[in-house]
């Protein structure tokens, strides 16, 4: 018992040094705070090793937590140099592979100090000590043991002249910090000489590991509270020399007084001595000496805003600070260069690529308006020369046969051109063709041209210097030329290509739309007059034929035995079954075009998909599919039309059987939701694909299975279902998941109980 308060006086500052050692290490990434972090450790394992030695009540316990104390013993050291170095800015200049070396004679001592009952270099000879409260070591020191005092002593030293010189060279208001670091050094080396020199402390033990705790504290209050490892001017010109930008100090005279290594490169001068010298004088050679030195020659008294420099190849933006003492008198200023030769050029090239979207954009819109070529190519010309790049657009349709061009387009600032509406031939259209037959952009300036040159003589003529010709291609084959003339030399760029290229791709598709766009006017006419010809033409004579034969039938023309009666209904029913043919054909007809007559009534549901399941179960039977119907006996009847509600069930029906898999179901289903009946198709096929459901209700659209086959057929049928299902006033949809099958259903309204009564009473 009389051994706790000593066991307390040193487990305390353990639990106290453990836990800053964690505080430090959530700051490991500032310098310094990994080795911090280390010294924390070694003070809390030997304080920690100590009470526990005091706490043993055996010899061997004792001798045991004695011996390992000495793992934290060792690092402590090493750790004040590294702090020091750390704190001083020193540490990048000391390799790494030194730094970690720093530990090798320590760890060679611990080694020999944990091994001490084999060779006994550590201590010489260990007797029990019975003088004190506690049971204690009388030793007697080895050489082991004091060539580790003498490593470790000298570690601490060269740390403390490395704080010492820092601290000197320090700026004043960061000498109080310094000396707070100087003294946390100090105090543990003190106790530890005094210790071993023979003094005693009142509780007659080492007093090191608590003066270490009391060390360390000092050392991580001030470096939290005054940033101690701010204090060296040489980390100063560290942080100068790593800036990717280029720093000039000028004095009061206009005297360089300071450079890093980036300024004489942003530049671009070259001298053997900076320091001393007049900045004017020395940027004299420089590409932009004439800026630089009219800005050094202003006088400032606040910093001035950024200015950009460019000499065509490299750009550099300049700040100059004016720098004043505490009093406010101007002792010199300070010269910021940076490289932003890649931000102007990334600033061009966005603005030319802006007005070249913008461009694009106008050409776009008129091309996506137009309806008729010759207004189209007229807004295009009218565009390009209106955004001031080019003085003249011409635009000519090829005659590939005939080895001429029509010029439908030739327009200029001040109107239409001479040549539009001309057609060019002869060796000038031969000329032309050659030049875009490798299909991409030609610029040719007229320098670049002999005289005897067709382009050359008509350039010449109409007083231009540049044509960049722009082939009009489709499907590989030149369908027009695209001529931008200017009066002055142009070059050719990748972007200028590319844009050019651009436009001709949106000419050409407009031209290529708006010709099928005519085709199809003309094609639709055709249709039109096709029907109206097949409703005249066709229903005209099916009429009499039907008509004749049902005055044979009634013996209009005498009496006819048997066999000629069955024979003429026959072709009546064949007659019939004709005109249904044709009025089928020209309701679909009109349903593309919008007019569809269909009539709406209330309709009971139960007869239709029992009807639609009795025709579709052969079908279903011949794939081995199961068809189920599952409907309440009671639906309300809903507005629609029975035979188009039964044809796109049976359409719905058609394809649950066609994508289904072996063995698998479809289900016919209904339900009441509010005033909305629904009908269901179910089916254990493939499903479709989430960006699949609703493109599938579009004209013409087809999937492909998960296997990769397109789906045979034109793509109609659903579209055609969406259609009737619209003009009953529902709607159609479907939910899947890939692999699982799909559900497609039709909402149909329901008819209203007084709706209903009230036709009762109208009939």
């Amino acid at each position: 018992m009389a051994a706790i308060p000593f066991v307390m006086i040193y487990l305390i500052p353990a639990i106290i040094s453990a836990g800053l050692a964690i505080v430090m290490w959530q700051n490991r990434y500032y310098r310094g705070g990994r080795p911090f972090t280390l010294l924390l450790a070694a003070i809390a394992w030997w304080n920690a090793c100590h009470a526990l030695s005091i706490a043993d009540t055996t010899f061997e316990g004792t001798l045991f937590w004695s011996l390992l104390q000495n793992v934290g013993i060792v690092m402590i050291g090493p750790c004040w140099l590294l702090i020091a170095l750390a704190y001083s800015g020193e540490w990048w200049r000391v390799p790494r592979w030194l730094r970690r070396g720093i530990f090798v004679p320590e760890l060679i001592a611990l080694v020999l100090a944990l091994t001490n009952n084999l060779h006994y270099l550590w201590w010489s000879t260990v007797t029990a000590d019975t003088s004190r409260p506690f049971l204690w070591l009388s030793v007697t020191r080895g050489p082991a043991f004091w060539f580790h005092t003498v490593y470790a002593y000298a570690c601490l030293a060269i740390g403390i002249i490395v704080l010492a010189r820092a601290s000197w060279q320090a700026p004043p208001v960061h000498r109080y910090h310094a000396r707070l670091m100087l003294t946390a050094a100090l105090i543990p080396a003190a106790g530890n000489i005094a210790f071993l020199s023979g003094l005693k402390v009142p509780w007659n033990d080492d007093p090191t590991p608590i003066l270490l705790f009391i060390s360390a504290a000092l050392g991580i209050y001030t470096t939290m509270r005054y940033r101690l490892y701010d204090l060296a001017p040489l980390a100063e010109q560290e942080v100068i020399a790593g800036l990717p930008d280029g720093l000039i100090v000028l004095d009061s005279r206009g005297l360089v007084a300071e450079i890093n290594q980036h300024a004489p490169r942003l530049l671009d001068v070259h001298s053997e001595r900076w320091i001393g010298r007049p900045l004017a004088q020395l940027v004299a050679s420089s590409p932009f000496g004439r800026d630089l030195q009219h800005l050094l020659n202003t006088t400032l008294t606040a910093p001035n805003r950024p200015i950009i420099l460019d000499n065509g190849t490299q750009a550099i933006e300049v700040r100059i600070r004016p720098l004043q003492s505490a009093a406010g008198i101007a002792t010199g200023s300070l010269v910021l260069l940076r490289d932003v030769s890649e931000r102007i050029r990334a600033e061009q090239e966005r603005a030319r690529h802006i007005a070249a979207l913008r461009l694009i954009n106008a050409i776009a819109r008129s091309a996506n308006t137009a309806q008729e070529t010759s207004s189209l190519l007229n807004t295009i010309a009218r565009i390009i020369v209106r955004e001031g790049h080019w003085e003249r657009v011409a635009i000519g349709l090829i005659d590939e046969a005939q080895q001429r061009i029509t010029v439908v387009v030739d327009y200029t600032p001040n109107g239409a051109g001479h040549l539009q509406n001309e057609t060019i031939g002869g060796a000038a259209a031969i000329t032309l063709l050659q030049r875009i037959q490798q299909g991409r952009p030609e610029l040719i300036n007229l320098t670049e041209l002999t005289e005897e040159d067709p382009l050359a003589m008509g350039l010449r003529q109409e007083g231009l210097q540049s044509l960049l010709l722009v082939p009009l291609r489709h499907e590989h084959h030149a369908t027009g030329i695209l001529g931008l003339a200017a009066s002055t030399p142009k070059t050719m760029s990748p972007t200028l290509s590319e844009l050019v290229t651009a436009i001709g791709e949106l000419i050409t598709d407009a031209i290529i739309r708006i010709r099928l766009y005519e085709q199809v006017q003309r094609a639709d006419r055709l249709k039109t007059g096709f029907l109206a010809t097949v409703s005249h033409e066709l229903r005209t004579p099916l009429t009499s034929i039907i008509g004749y034969t049902d005055m044979l039938r009634r013996g209009v023309l005498g009496e006819l035995n048997p066999d000629v009666q069955e024979t003429l209904g026959y072709m009546k029913q064949s007659s019939l079954n004709l005109m249904r043919l044709i009025s089928d054909i020209l309701e679909f007809s009109r349903m593309e075009a919008g007019q569809l007559e269909m009539e709406v009534e209330p309709v009971e549901v139960n007869p239709i998909i029992q009807n639609v399941a009795g025709q579709m179960l052969p079908q279903a039977r011949e794939r081995n599919l199961t068809l189920k119907v599952d409907i309440p006996p009671d639906l309300p009847r809903v507005s629609a039309n029975a035979g188009r509600l039964e044809q796109v069930l049976i359409n719905l029906v058609s394809n649950a059987i066609k994508f289904n898999r072996p063995n698998g179901t479809v289900e016919i289903c209904a339900e009441l939701r509010g005033n909305w009946l629904r009908i269901c198709v179910k089916d254990t096929g493939v499903g479709i694909a989430p960006a699949d459901q609703e493109r599938i209700f579009e004209e013409f659209q087809r999937i492909r299975q998960p296997n990769g086959q397109r789906v045979q057929g034109v793509g109609l049928g659903l579209a055609i279902c969406r259609r009737l299902i619209t003009y009953m006033g529902g709607k159609i949809g479907v939910e899947s998941t890939l692999g699982e099958g799909s559900t497609f259903f039709c909402d149909l309204p329901v008819v209203a109980v007084s709706r209903m009564v009230g036709e009762r009473a109208d009939a």
